[in-house]
């Protein structure tokens, strides 16, 4: 008989999710939206912008990020919520296209604490540090229009403000 081991989530401190808000919060305003998303889904934040739509999972173990075969180990332990994420992506997925948003959702597992290398894939979830998170949802191609995305955004969770407001007639001028 094989037992399979079912992946919890986990409620990460306070501390965590400032961490991610804050590397959330130097996204471009006018190109993208934030939303925290129920936790039950498996991932606690979500990106929608104009390049493409994100899944963000906190994973808050410190350690020392090592390549194990097609995964990675965090000092020797493996990496957990990796399933879990997945999952959120795809439920996302449904979410947006609910809401007539046609993008693919990437689910990345967001290392708070764990010193690590260069992002990577394990199982088609990015596994990224939060000094890169950033990096990795601006970097790619454009793909997405704003309104599509403020109405992917609206319908993966509740929205955060951003600090795009109206613009001043110096910044137009």
């Amino acid at each position: 008989m094989v037992r399979l081991r079912r992946e919890r989530s986990v409620d990460w401190p306070r501390e965590h999710h400032d961490l991610v808000r804050s590397a959330l919060a130097k996204l471009d305003p006018w190109s993208y939206r934030v939303a925290v998303m129920d936790p039950s889904i498996g991932a606690e934040y979500a990106a929608v912008g104009s390049t493409g739509a994100f899944v963000i999972a906190i994973y808050g173990v410190e350690g020392y990020v090592e390549p194990k075969g097609v995964g990675v180990t965090i000092d020797g332990r493996p990496l957990q919520g990796v399933r879990r994420v997945a999952k959120a992506a795809k439920a996302a997925k449904g979410l947006l296209l609910d809401k007539h948003v046609f993008v693919d959702v990437v689910p990345i597992l967001c290392l708070t604490k764990a010193a690590a290398g260069v992002s990577r894939s394990v199982s088609s979830v990015r596994v990224v540090r939060l000094a890169d998170l950033v990096n990795e949802i601006s970097g790619r191609p454009r793909v997405l229009e704003l309104d599509s995305a403020k109405k992917g955004a609206a319908a993966l969770g509740t929205v955060l403000p951003t600090v795009a407001g109206p613009r001043s007639e110096e910044e137009d001028g």
